[in-house]
């Protein structure tokens, strides 16, 4: 009788085990990051390498993605001035469809005089692509004149 008692639990047991991996096991990998999600920078760049003082400079940003994501965060910054402030700074959030993803951020160059402007001569452009446990970074390198 014993035998036939331990059986019977046994067999609620299994039972019970193969309802909780078929109801939860689906929402377990959810949670989990897609091993096959491919996210890369493709190109950061600035439509010039030379520019002066109060003029317009265009960067375009190319990111592709394997899979569509929602919630990417993309930082592009640069440009120190004087007081190690960046003169270009941008923090948003996106959605990227599957394939390449271009974003371009339009800047007027701060002037190369005053208190509050810049030093003349090379400067980085960066752009930091972040989603989950991925962090991506590009930099480009412009040169500022008078």
């Amino acid at each position: 009788m014993r035998v036939g008692l331990l059986a019977g639990i046994l067999i609620i047991l299994v039972i019970f085990m193969i309802i909780l991996v078929r109801n939860f096991t689906p929402s377990l990998f959810k949670l989990m990051p897609s091993s096959s999600l491919e996210l890369k920078i493709e190109s950061l760049s600035a439509d010039k390498e030379l520019y002066h003082s109060n003029e317009p400079i265009n960067i375009t940003l190319e990111i592709s993605s394997s899979n569509k994501i929602d919630n990417v965060t993309v930082n592009v910054f640069g440009i120190k001035d004087r007081m190690d402030n960046y003169r270009i700074n941008r923090l948003e959030t996106v959605n990227l469809t599957n394939g390449i993803n271009f974003f371009t951020y339009s800047y007027i160059t701060p002037p190369c005089y005053g208190c509050a402007g810049i030093d003349a001569g090379m400067h980085d452009i960066t752009a930091i692509v972040s989603y989950q446990e991925i962090n991506l970074n590009s930099t480009v390198k412009i040169d500022i004149e008078r």
